[in-house]
């Protein structure tokens, strides 16, 4: 009985993982290399093709009002791009009023990465390259984390939303 004891009490000292090992096969699973793409959810048509001629009659008011298609363009690019944000912002004060940090910690994941996405097109107004460049840039970071969010959460991931609202306007300034 008593050489039995030592190998009960081995295989549940086995059995019970330490927090080393615990934290290093939760980074394992984190990893990018083991991430399993789930099936997308099929495309919105309706509301892109909404955003796109709501995006076009906001761009014809301003060539209207004198700016060259190029200035309408890019600042259409950039009140869409701030709407997003603003969005962004009144969610995540949402979220920390009514007390639910894990959703508020996302969205403020969501404005990091979108952080800075105005300021390029300001600085250069009716340079279309430019704010592609910058809506680009922002919709990898978002995308980046995103995927990040999406491997450790398993709650909705809000990125998703202003990654493709930046497809979206990216496509819009492709359209010359």
């Amino acid at each position: 009985m008593l050489a039995d004891t030592p190998a009960t009490v081995r295989s549940q000292l086995q059995a019970i993982p330490s927090e080393p090992e615990d934290s290093r096969s939760r980074s394992l699973r984190a990893h990018p290399s083991n991430h399993q793409p789930s099936p997308d959810a099929p495309p919105q048509q309706s509301v892109d093709d909404d955003l796109m001629s709501r995006w076009d009659r906001l761009r014809l008011v301003l060539i209207g009002q004198g700016l060259s298609d190029c200035e309408a363009r890019t600042e259409v690019a950039r009140i869409a791009a701030g709407d997003v944000w603003d969005e962004f912002a009144d969610e995540l004060r949402r979220h920390r009023a009514a007390g639910r940090q894990t959703e508020a910690n996302a969205v403020a994941v969501g404005l990091r990465s979108m952080q800075g996405v105005t300021q390029p097109i300001l600085r250069h107004p009716g340079d279309v390259s430019v704010a592609r460049s910058a809506l680009d840039r922002a919709r990898r970071r978002l995308s980046h984390n995103g995927s990040l969010l999406d491997r450790l959460q398993e709650r909705p991931n809000p990125l998703r939303r202003a990654e493709h609202a930046f497809r979206i306007l990216e496509a819009f300034l492709r359209l010359t």
